[in-house]
């Protein structure tokens, strides 16, 4: 293969080709590509900030020992019925609002008689999971007291989020196979002998 050749095809073998923006194509009848989707970038980006959350390998955060409140989720769904509105909210750890659907809104407000009852609910449950799902997320963590989940209000919300095809629980986080993991972390007690 001649050096002009090897050249074209790899560009970095062309000292002179540090200034221009060569980039490779596609093998094929000739060397000319076809179209701007037969190029290959030399330099691929991830636009996506979840793309780790999504393929269970980014941290998930696990909080400090002695917290009340665990922090243990990558996004987290909270539902606040106040004296006169509904909200219903995910949230990202880092604290970053992701969808907001809530009873202040007019178009949801309009359509309703009241703002806290069981319909309130249900229509903002409708329109949280669907914006979630349009979002890209699947899974939330519900961030619910224990007390609250035993509520008609809080079980057809709960329902209707489930059946609208968003999980309410996130899966763990991935952790590759380490045969020697026992041997490592797992320390055994010291023997004690009785004259001692």
């Amino acid at each position: 293969m001649s050096g002009q050749k090897l050249a074209r095809i790899l560009p970095r073998f062309n000292r002179s080709s540090f200034a221009s923006t060569t980039r490779l194509y596609s093998v094929g009848s000739s060397d000319a590509p076809y179209s701007r989707n037969d190029e290959i970038a030399p330099r691929i980006r991830n636009r996506n900030p979840l793309n780790l959350e999504m393929m269970r390998i980014g941290r998930k955060p696990q909080g400090f020992r002695f917290e009340e409140k665990k922090i243990s989720y990558w996004n987290r769904l909270t539902l606040e019925i106040s004296g006169s509105n509904t909200t219903a909210e995910v949230t990202h750890w880092t604290g970053r609002k992701i969808a907001v659907a809530s009873t202040t809104e007019t178009s949801i407000r309009n359509q309703l008689f009241n703002k806290t009852d069981a319909a309130a609910v249900q229509a903002v449950a409708k329109i949280i999971s669907q914006r979630c799902l349009e979002s890209g997320i699947s899974e939330v963590y519900l961030d619910v007291e224990p007390s609250e989940l035993e509520k008609d209000k809080m079980k057809k919300f709960i329902q209707i989020i489930e059946d609208s095809g968003l999980s309410l629980s996130e899966p763990d986080v991935y952790e590759p196979h380490n045969p020697y993991k026992n041997e490592f972390y797992e320390m055994k007690p010291k023997a004690v002998k009785p004259w001692t």
